[in-house]
C-alpha cells in the first residue's frame, strides 16, 4: 500500500455572531439567551482539528433580530482587517436565521472578493446538536472545496449563493428561490 503524505492544513475563519445556534437556557429567568462565548462552536468543531487550521473569532454575540447595520458594517471591517495568515482563508459566519439575508446582502455589497458562507440553526445547539452540526459541517465542506469568491448560505441540506437560498418563514426552513 502506498501512503500519501498528509497535505497542509486547510485554513478557515469562523466568525461567531451569536444567533439561535448559540442560545442557552437560563433556569432563573426561564429565557433563552445568547452567551458572550464560543462554547457551542468549539464543541461542534472539535473533531475537525486534525484537518483544519481554524481561526475562531467571537463578534457581537446577539440574536440576529437585534443586529443593526452598524453590526453588519463591523462584520465587514473584521473580515477586511483579518491578518495576513487569514487573508485568503474562506470565512464562515455563524448567524441567526431571522436576519441572515440582511447580513448576506450587506456583505455582498461590500465586494469582499472572498468566499463567505453564512450558516446558523433553527434550534439551539444545546437542544438539537444535530442540526447545528449538519449546517456547520456543510459550510466547512463547502469552504474546503475552494469555491469562487462570493456570499453563500449553508442551511437545510443546501449551499447556494446569496440570495438564491432564503428562509421560508411559513415552513421554517431555508429553500431555493421558487421552491414550493
Amino acid at each position: 500500500m502506498i501512503k500519501t503524505p498528509p497535505s497542509a492544513l486547510f485554513s478557515v475563519v469562523i466568525i461567531n455572531t451569536g444567533g439561535t445556534l448559540n442560545k442557552r437556557y437560563d433556569p432563573v429567568s426561564g429565557a433563552l439567551f445568547v452567551p458572550p462565548d464560543e462554547a457551542a462552536i468549539r464543541q461542534l468543531v472539535q473533531c475537525t482539528r486534525p484537518n483544519l487550521e481554524l481561526h475562531l473569532l467571537g463578534a457581537l454575540h446577539k440574536d440576529s433580530l437585534e443586529m443593526t447595520d452598524y453590526d453588519r458594517a463591523t462584520l465587514v471591517a473584521i473580515i477586511q482587517s483579518l491578518p495576513d495568515n487569514m487573508a485568503t482563508a474562506p470565512v464562515i459566519i455563524v448567524h441567526g436565521t431571522d436576519t441572515l439575508h440582511l447580513t448576506a446582502k450587506h456583505l455582498d455589497e461590500a465586494n469582499l472578493n472572498r468566499v463567505v458562507i453564512l450558516t446558523g440553526a433553527m434550534k439551539p445547539f444545546i437542544i438539537d446538536p444535530i442540526e447545528s452540526a449538519l449546517h456547520l459541517g456543510m459550510a466547512l465542506g463547502f469552504a474546503a472545496a475552494e469555491r469562487e469568491a462570493g456570499i453563500y448560505v449553508a442551511m437545510h441540506g443546501r449551499v447556494l449563493p446569496y440570495p438564491a437560498l432564503l428562509k421560508n418563514r411559513t415552513l421554517g426552513v431555508f429553500q431555493p428561490i421558487g421552491a414550493p
